[in-house]
């Protein structure tokens, strides 16, 4: 598997509970095309799938993280006048054609291990959005975050939309999304596209820490918590309130437990990830 990932231009090594998914196509910015988005889905299966794996941090090699997918290999959408009456068939194929990148920012959305974005350089496109979609966020100086679609005259793809208004005011969101213009690492930071902008040098770092304080957290009990949270925006009070008593009603874990233990002892407790 993992010689697949290195030919599709992605990097995954685990290391102490955490998954370090690199995207390594440096001289292409590292845009995605058909086999490293393959690949990332495979990735983010792993994370979930592998007990051992408490969390993963997502970033990439050279000036960029992301600029978005590769458009040498992309389906461009064309409805010309005399096609109005195809519509439909045209909505249909192009759910066909944007679902693999659905599908990977669903995929890391849902997860039930938490994910850290290091964003190294530019964030473009898909590539904006596969950061925020994440659950923390670490930005370089050097970032840029940009929802790039509006400039070539497109929609807002891969649940940006979903993801900026989730992230931001709505007069916020819009800005980003209408003037398609790129917003730095420090301005991300201020108006809360990341959690933290940090000096270059200092970003692996910075999200290691990140990884390592979650990898050695309650991972089921974050998995609950990460939902908890995302499903709140599309929820009343008493849907959020529903939900807790019946995560509590489902049981606790071992983690929970040891928890209540390392309290009537005084310690710290010791969390396996069960």
């Amino acid at each position: 598997m993992l010689d697949e990932f290195s030919e599709a231009g992605l990097e995954f090594k685990v290391a102490d509970g955490i998954a370090w998914i690199t995207l390594n196509r440096p001289h292409l910015r590292n845009a995605v095309h058909k086999s490293l988005r393959n690949a990332l889905i495979a990735a983010i299966a792993e994370v979930r799938d592998d007990p051992s794996i408490r969390a993963a941090v997502v970033t990439g090699t050279g000036r960029a993280f992301c600029s978005g997918a590769d458009l040498s290999e992309a389906d461009h959408i064309e409805i010309r006048p005399e096609r109005r009456r195809g519509a439909q068939a045209n909505i249909a194929r192009e759910d066909g054609r944007r679902y693999g990148w659905w599908r990977l920012i669903r995929d890391v959305w849902e997860n039930e291990k938490p994910f850290v974005a290091a964003v190294n350089g530019a964030a473009y496109g898909f590539g904006c959005n596969f950061a925020l979609a994440c659950d923390l966020v670490i930005a370089a100086e050097s970032a840029s975050f940009c929802e790039v679609f509006v400039t070539r005259g497109l929609p807002v793809e891969a649940g940006g939309a979903y993801l900026l208004a989730r992230s931001l005011s709505p007069v916020r969101a819009k800005e980003i999304a209408l003037l398609g213009e790129p917003v730095s690492g420090r301005q991300a930071e201020q108006w809360g596209l990341a959690n933290r902008c940090v000096p270059d040098d200092q970003l692996l770092s910075a999200a290691a820490d990140f990884a390592h304080r979650l990898a050695a957290g309650p991972t089921i009990g974050l998995g609950h918590v990460k939902g908890q949270i995302n499903d709140a925006y599309d929820s009343s009070f008493d849907q959020v309130w529903k939900n807790e008593v019946t995560l509590l009603g489902l049981g606790i874990g071992e983690d929970a437990q040891e928890a209540g233990r390392a309290f009537e002892e005084r310690r710290a407790p010791v969390f396996r990830g069960r």
